[in-house]
């Protein structure tokens, strides 16, 4: 799954924003992988518990991340 989301970023002009709970949790995986450079902003809460809306936006797909987008798909990505 982090593989297809992260061939879905390598089809986005960076920096490539997302705004999905699900699509930030992709993106903190991809970065903790060091795939990716992403700003994700702490999680917040408005008094009364409510989640606050966040974004998160990659930066860039990294050398290993590229790497391995070859390796899975055998299409060329410039380094």
């Amino acid at each position: 799954m982090s593989m297809e989301f992260l061939r879905v970023i390598a089809e986005q002009k960076l920096p490539y924003v997302v705004h999905t709970p699900a699509d930030i949790d992709r993106v903190r995986v991809l970065r903790a992988a060091e795939l990716v450079t992403a700003f994700i902003p702490p999680s917040s809460h408005a008094p009364d518990d409510r989640a606050i809306r966040q974004l998160a936006q990659v930066e860039s797909i990294t050398v290993k991340g590229k790497l391995a987008l070859n390796k899975a798909t055998s299409a060329f990505i410039e380094l």
